[in-house]
């Protein structure tokens, strides 16, 4: 393991919006195949963290490397051409109203290919299959639940066979069974295609079930306050917040 090249290496990130210090010198890797959890309370900086790292915007310290390459001293057209190698998912899933649930997983294709219609049409539908909605390619985001709105995301973010996977809150206004089906597709992603996935949450349920390895972001510190497994994290953490956090008590 000692001579595998980590993923993502983020290396003292540090992010301001203005006179507001958001994260402060946040330094973690995540390796090759793993799924890596970034969690903490509301208002920690976890989805501004995960912003940075996949270049939406830059930060005002600190730098992220993907597989020993300078994520922000790339050229352009280096990291646009990395960037292709992520799928993202979103908390809401951010379909396009005006396009149908099939046009939309199309939608990187068709921007990114030169693939005919027919082969893009068979990719389509096979990251449908993945995640359980190839019947339902012909329907548009408004008549899709939020759950489906999901999993839609998720085939659009799987459609140019990404090396890295990155979901933001990807429970958020689930229903438990189909947080729990979505957790599942997630593992059955890792384990069958081997793909790195970045989580970011705060679902404890979800934590447990996919985590191999986490992190947890502190609001008042903006800095990371605890790292490992989560089963080591509740029962060994000292940091109170942290214990608080695995636990579900109040900060004593």
């Amino acid at each position: 393991m000692d001579n595998i090249r980590p993923a993502i290496e983020v290396f003292d990130l540090s992010v301001s919006y203005r006179e507001t210090e958001v994260l402060k010198e946040v330094t973690f890797q995540v390796m090759p195949g793993e799924i890596f959890v970034v969690l903490g309370e509301s208002g920690c900086g976890k989805t501004t963290l995960l912003r940075h790292i996949i270049g939406l915007r830059e930060p005002q310290g600190g730098t992220v490397f993907f597989a020993g390459e300078n994520f922000y001293r790339m050229s352009y057209k280096k990291r646009e051409r990395l960037m292709q190698k992520f799928g993202v998912l979103f908390q809401t899933g951010a379909l396009l109203g005006s396009l149908t649930l099939g046009d939309n997983v199309a939608l990187p294709l068709v921007e990114n290919t030169r693939l005919s219609k027919q082969m893009i049409e068979e990719i389509v539908r096979l990251k449908l299959s993945l995640v359980g909605l190839e019947d339902q390619a012909h329907l548009y985001p408004a008549e899709l639940s939020g759950g489906m709105k999901k999993r839609g995301g998720l085939a659009r973010a799987m459609v140019l066979d990404p090396q890295i996977l990155f979901f933001d809150e990807p429970s958020a206004g689930l229903d438990p069974v189909t947080q729990v089906e979505l957790d599942e597709l997630i593992l059955n992603i890792n384990k069958n295609m081997g793909t790195t996935i970045i989580v970011v949450t705060h679902e404890l349920q979800s934590i447990f079930k996919i985590a191999q390895r986490c992190i947890m972001l502190d609001k008042e510190t903006k800095r990371i306050i605890a790292e490992g497994k989560p089963e080591e994290l509740r029962e060994t953490a000292e940091h109170p917040r942290v214990r608080a956090f695995f636990r579900r008590e109040k900060v004593k």
